[in-house]
């Protein structure tokens, strides 16, 4: 099992070669790590956005970018990338909160963040996770299917192959060339799982993960391991309806097998790569709160695009605009819009109030766009919650009949308390 190394993301790395002391909001590592993270930057064209490499007195940094999840170092040694949501354990357990509804992705199985998996690391919650979506499989019974198999029997048995008998048994007549389907657990699906187990006895040295995967290896002992898992995967898209109970599996063997990061091109990083983008982890999260717990008297639609920004333009609309969350309460609608940056709403001073909290520009370009074309008088960006950040700010009003509120979403809290919060406060302003 590989070594985990946990960071929040944003923090700076460095060599404990080059350094004394660990940098101010880092940590160091062997020089062996730090190489290969180098490396890293500088060949991978999927470093941009991950990865980030500077100079700091003379010695070399790199900075963890807004990403979180595992990314393999070398074969010993793994970076866990964890959100800027508290110390380490409390932020491994509000990532995983969070990863239970991120979009087109398994995670949705992760063990809830009161149990006793938070506390370990990444891979192992995600293994473990895993083996709960085989278990059930396997104490149901594997599924077995009917294939075509081509063989020579000594008696007629399906279909009769005529070209393939003069080929293969001329000079035996006591055998028959036949095609015949045959009930078998030797099929992709299993092949898969199968392939799957056997990798991750390799990948861990927890005694219970390792009794859990003996058990399940050995009641598949009928199913081969894959020659090709690609292929099995592919074959897996064409299996029907026969199969949709191992959806779930299967689901979690690809993003295991893949290292598949979900909004994030892994490339030519190792097997064990599941990166997620925190913008997008955050603003499922969020809309996954406002849609479950909004007040049902109103109506309440997702990325909804059925604007332009350009209404016409050659006889066409053009440039679709795609806030996350739109809502309709009566005559108002509001559109809510996350972004996972950090927010300084400290008490104010003369130059702070030339500044701008640190709201992006663009981000109020964007909100004002979204409030003219889908008549939106009230608009709001939503950002994470921090030690500078605890209350909204003082609104800004775009012009007489639209305002922008910004708003601090503490991660902390339970989803259906900060949506009710967030609610109360719209509807009394």
């Amino acid at each position: 099992m590989p070594t985990t190394i946990s960071v929040l993301e944003n923090s700076l790395i460095g060599s404990l070669e080059q350094w004394t002391e660990s940098p101010k909001n880092g940590l160091l590592v062997p020089d062996t790590v730090f190489q290969v993270l180098r490396r890293f930057v500088f060949e991978q064209e999927d470093a941009e956005g991950l990865l980030a490499f500077s100079i700091q007195k003379g010695r070399e940094l790199i900075q963890v970018r807004q990403y979180v999840g595992l990314l393999p170092i070398t074969p010993q040694t793994q970076l866990e990338i964890l959100p800027k949501i508290g110390p380490i354990d409390q932020a491994r357990a509000r990532l995983l909160t969070m990863l239970r509804q991120l979009r087109h992705s398994p995670f949705r199985t992760l063990p809830d963040a009161q149990t006793q998996a938070i506390s370990l690391p990444l891979w192992e919650v995600f293994m473990a996770t895993f083996l709960d979506t085989v278990e059930p499989l396997v104490r149901q019974g594997i599924q077995h299917a009917y294939v075509l198999e081509e063989s020579n029997e000594r008696y007629w048995k399906g279909k009769f192959q005529a070209t393939r008998q003069q080929r293969e048994n001329a000079w035996h007549a006591e055998r028959l060339a036949v095609i015949h389907d045959t009930l078998t657990a030797d099929v992709a699906a299993n092949r898969i799982l199968k392939t799957l187990l056997n990798y991750l006895a390799g990948e861990t040295k927890n005694p219970g993960t390792l009794r859990r995967i003996s058990q399940l290896v050995w009641a598949m002992d009928e199913v081969p391991i894959s020659d090709v898992l690609a292929d099995d995967f592919r074959l897996i898209r064409r299996s029907g309806r026969l199969f949709r109970r191992y959806e779930t599996a299967l689901h979690w063997a690809e993003a295991l097998a893949y290292g598949r990061g979900y909004g994030v091109k892994t490339g030519a990083t190792p097997n064990l790569a599941l990166l997620f983008p925190m913008e997008r982890v955050f603003e499922d999260h969020v809309t996954h709160g406002v849609r479950t717990y909004w007040p049902e008297s109103d109506e309440v639609r997702i990325q909804e695009s059925s604007a332009h920004l350009v209404d016409e333009h050659i006889g066409m609309p053009k440039f679709k605009l795609r806030p996350d969350v739109i809502i309709r309460h009566n005559t108002h609608t509001l559109v809510l819009d996350m972004k996972w940056k950090s927010i300084n709403a400290a008490e104010p001073n003369r130059s702070q109030r030339m500044g701008n909290y640190g709201i992006e520009q663009a981000d109020l370009y964007q909100l004002y766009a979204y409030g003219k074309k889908y008549n939106a008088d009230n608009l709001f960006l939503i950002y994470p919650a921090s030690e500078t950040f605890q209350h909204p700010l003082p609104v800004f009003d775009y012009d007489a009949t639209t305002r922008l509120h910004i708003w601090p979403f503490d991660l902390t809290n339970s989803l259906a308390n900060e949506v009710e919060k967030l609610a109360t406060y719209a509807f009394s302003h």
